[in-house]
């Protein structure tokens, strides 16, 4: 095998020069790099992983240590933290600890001894002193599933005890009175607070509280299958059972097979988690579902922001809610003739309803308080309140969306493509006159620095996919060097960005933002509009007369963008303002598809798409050019709270609120080329006058109706944000002023903090 000596030799020059090359540091001529590339390539040397690591005090490695790798949920858990992992160059040592903390400690010693960079570990128990050799070591630690007492540390938890009550409150609501629960050691806090769920939904009910139903074991099929039997033995024998999870569930009913107990005829029976590989060919238990693979996608990005931070960051937890998946178990379908039971129903026909499980409110917490031995709190997050109108503040946003008195027009703004323009907005001198389009993407840091100088309430975290820096959206709708054009071109579609570098790049706008009272909000593309990009001007026509092709290229990017919505909900939804989708369902001459067919393969996925946002309370907004008017009942039914027509003038969108009072929010009214081709004081008119006609209405929101260009006079900006604060404030109702666009902003507006 070649060595670094024998590439300098080849190469004519020094050990020390090759590895200047291999490092890409300075100092080296551009003909002695090619010489030592040459070398490298002609020797095929590799560079020592080790030895740079020993260099760089970093190894590129994470551990990953889980207590049953053999149950879907943490095979799930575990593609989350590789995806994320892997998308940064760092490798993954998995680690399977069978609940034994005899195995986790060898793991633990290991794993440490190999110098990883972090740990992310779902421990055996809640008891810090099995832990302590991270802890000693200070090794980056994330911890997720379960609690460890007394250990300020970074967590990552669904939400046990809110999920737990549901599934109980549902029995409930069935008519059970006598529910057993069948859960593991109580030495884990996923089982304490299960059971503290249990008993919460149990006191609401007013139904007694029995330690009798309540068998502990360990998280295995064997423990399920031997509980059961005692269950069953007892004199006091249940008509419901929960099963804490999954794999207890599948003991649960060996046993009850092994008594020819039908369910859900005989006994009902819930659990916690699903089980994926078979609930899609037979969707039969119902369940408490937590959000495995983001529950794996949150740990990773915690470990990752916090191993390539320049700065220590404080510990941070996370609660992922859980959704109530009502299927046939439960006996919710016996009262029902037109269902089944117990046949094996296809999955187009199969009874299922998914419901968000809410966070306890606090009330329940305080009721959840009075029971003995209530185990972990779990902290909630208010939003912000309205502040002085000179300053930010998010809440102004908030108030506005709810039809609600603000003191002053809010104002966000993400459609300044230019970033000589904001510099010059700003009050910042130009760089020699030269304002092309800039190589990277504005820094939350930044945003919200600039959202500080001119007074805005709120700026977009962009997850659109022409939002990322160095990306257009042929960079991600065309296969190499092609359009999409049949089926074939499906497999060579760029894969989608890892859902942890959206929430990491969110968590970082919710740090800058935090105490500046700016709000954040998030941006995302629409599944049709990334269609429509894919396969070109040229093959539109293709694609609409081909259904099939369209619905199957629809589906392929309403998966990925699906699947970050809920995870930045889930995540973050306390946190936002609200959730804007860019999209082009329209042109001047209408809607591009004739609104039956849009009804037919676009209504049910946009659906899809907003639910977690709808889930989770939060408004939610779309922008699309064209002529929308016929489509407005159609947005509506869909439920969009926030409509922007990105192209229309301020005539317009009077007359489009006009036939939607009190009912939608309306954003644009500013022209685009009036604010790039007017003088400052058509644009002071314009704003007057706009605010004049809007003041009977609440629920305007004020914006740029397309984008504003890097032709667009700095003054004019100016007088147009000016003009904002001093005619649109002073206890006058509600109007937002939010500039939404398809533009791509926030690629160029960078320097702004300075």
């Amino acid at each position: 095998m070649p060595t670094i000596s024998d590439v300098a030799k080849r190469a004519g020059v020094s050990q020390v020069t090759v590895s200047r090359v291999i490092n890409n540091a300075g100092n080296v001529k551009k003909e002695t790099r090619i010489r030592v590339a040459q070398a490298i390539e002609e020797l095929g040397y590799v560079p020592s992983g080790v030895a740079k690591s020993l260099r760089l005090k970093r190894t590129k490695t994470l551990a990953l240590i889980v207590p049953d790798i053999q149950n879907a949920f943490w095979t799930t858990v575990a593609r989350g933290v590789e995806d994320a992992a892997q998308s940064r160059g760092y490798s993954i040592f998995l680690c399977n600890t069978d609940e034994n903390a005899g195995k986790q400690r060898h793991y633990l010693e290991v794993v440490v001894s190999q110098r990883v960079d972090g740990v992310i570990i779902a421990p055996c128990d809640n008891n810090p002193e099995n832990l302590s050799l991270l802890r000693r070591r200070q090794v980056p630690t994330v911890v997720m599933d379960r609690y460890v007492n007394d250990w300020d540390v970074d967590t990552v938890m669904g939400d046990s005890i809110s999920a737990s009550r549901a599934l109980v409150k549902h029995l409930i609501s069935l008519g059970h009175e006598r529910i057993a629960m069948i859960s593991g050691p109580l030495t884990t806090s996923t089982s304490t607070d299960r059971i503290l769920g249990y008993r919460l939904a149990l006191a609401e009910s007013g139904l007694p509280y029995d330690p009798e139903l309540i068998r502990t074991g360990e998280y295995r099929s064997i423990s399920g299958e031997r509980l059961t039997h005692q269950l069953l033995a007892s004199d006091k024998r249940p008509t419901a059972i929960f099963a804490a999870n999954n794999v207890i569930a599948l003991g649960v009913i060996d046993a009850l097979e092994a008594h020819r107990i039908r369910v859900p005829e005989d006994m009902a029976l819930v659990c916690f988690d699903d089980l994926p590989n078979t609930s899609r060919l037979f969707p039969f238990l119902t369940v408490a579902v937590q959000p495995a693979y983001d529950l794996g996608a949150n740990a990773a990005q915690l470990m990752l922001s916090r191993l390539e931070s320049e700065h220590p960051l404080p510990s941070r937890g996370v609660v992922l809610p859980s959704r109530l998946v009502i299927r046939h178990s439960c006996g919710s379908t016996l009262a029902s003739p037109d269902l089944p039971t117990l046949s094996l129903p296809s999955r187009n026909s199969a009874y299922e309803r998914i419901e968000l499980v809410k966070p306890l409110t606090p009330d329940e917490r305080d009721l959840l308080s009075s029971l003995p031995d209530n185990g972990n709190a779990i902290v909630f997050r208010n939003r912000i309140s309205i502040t002085d109108y000179e300053k930010p503040d998010a809440g102004r946003i908030t108030a506005a969306l709810q039809f609600e008195q603000v003191d002053r027009v809010p104002h966000a703004e993400f459609s300044l493509s230019d970033s000589f323009l904001t510099r010059q907005a700003a009050g910042f001198k130009s760089n020699g006159g030269n304002h092309n389009h800039m190589n990277h993407g504005v820094t939350p840091d930044e945003s919200v620095g600039f959202a500080r100088r001119v007074g805005l309430d709120a700026v977009i975290c962009d997850f659109s996919h022409h939002g990322q820096p160095g990306a257009s959206p042929d960079d991600v709708c065309q296969t190499a060097g092609r359009r999409i054009t049949g089926w074939s071109d499906f497999d060579l579609l760029e894969k989608p960005v890892v859902v942890a570098d959206q929430l990491n790049k969110l968590e970082h706008y919710l740090l800058a933002a935090d105490g500046a009272n700016v709000g954040v909000f998030v941006g995302f593309d629409s599944f049709f509009d990334c269609a429509l990009r894919a396969v070109g001007d040229d093959h539109t026509r293709q694609l609409f007369s081909d259904r099939f092709f369209f619905e199957r290229l629809l589906d392929i990017f309403l998966a990925h963008q699906e699947r970050v919505m809920q995870a930045v909900c889930d995540r973050f939804a306390d946190d936002i303002s609200f959730v804007l989708v860019r999209d082009a369902i329209a042109n001047d001459a209408g809607p591009l598809l004739p609104v039956e067919q849009l009804e037919k393969v676009y209504v049910r996925r946009m659906q899809r798409l907003i639910a977690p946002a709808k889930d989770h309370g939060l408004s939610v907004a779309i922008s699309t050019p064209g002529a929308i008017v016929s489509l407005l009942p159609t947005l509506k039914q869909i439920g969009f709270d926030i409509i922007h027509p990105a192209s229309v003038d301020g005539e317009d969108i009077r007359a489009l609120a006009d036939l939607w009072p009190e009912d939608m929010v309306f954003a644009g009214g500013m022209p685009a080329d009036l604010l790039r081709d007017g003088s400052p004081e058509d644009v002071e008119q314009q704003v007057r006058d706009l605010y004049v006609h809007w003041v009977p209405r609440k629920g305007y929101i004020f914006g740029v109706s397309g984008v504003i260009s890097d032709e667009t006079p700095p003054e004019n900006y100016l007088a147009m944000t000016q003009a904002l604060h001093q005619y649109c404030r002073d206890g006058q109702p509600g109007i937002a002023a939010v500039s939404i666009s398809a533009a791509d902003s926030f690629q160029q507006t960078q320097q702004l903090a300075g």
